[in-house]
């Protein structure tokens, strides 16, 4: 059976400052972007059921950045690191996790 994941934005911005609550963010994010790049069989369990609360606006921000990683994660995969498209996407996924963390006073746990 999947996994199920529930990312609330707005108890992560108040508990900012916990380290373990900024820990199980990285790990959901981790375990999601898995089964994103997986091949299927090597997944295992099916795909994860994913629930994102929180202010519209975060919420964005939060799919702009998540769109910005798996396109780079892709590219990755696809071409290798020395890629020059590889690194157009990898300077857009930062640009996108600056604007996610100026934005929403949140960190982006994956660097």
């Amino acid at each position: 059976m999947p996994k199920k994941i529930h990312i609330d934005l707005n108890v992560l911005k108040e508990n900012i400052l916990n380290e373990s609550a900024v820990a199980q963010f990285a790990g959901e994010l981790k375990y999601l972007f898995w089964h994103l790049s997986a091949p299927r069989l090597m997944q295992g369990g099916g795909t994860p059921r994913v629930n994102v609360t929180g202010k519209k606006a975060d919420l964005e921000k939060f799919a702009n950045v998540m769109g910005h990683e798996k396109k780079y994660m892709d590219a990755y995969l696809k071409h290798g690191l020395g890629d020059p498209k590889v690194l157009r996407d990898r300077v857009a996924l930062q640009k996108a996790v600056f604007r996610f963390e100026n934005d929403t006073g949140m960190t982006w746990p994956l660097k």
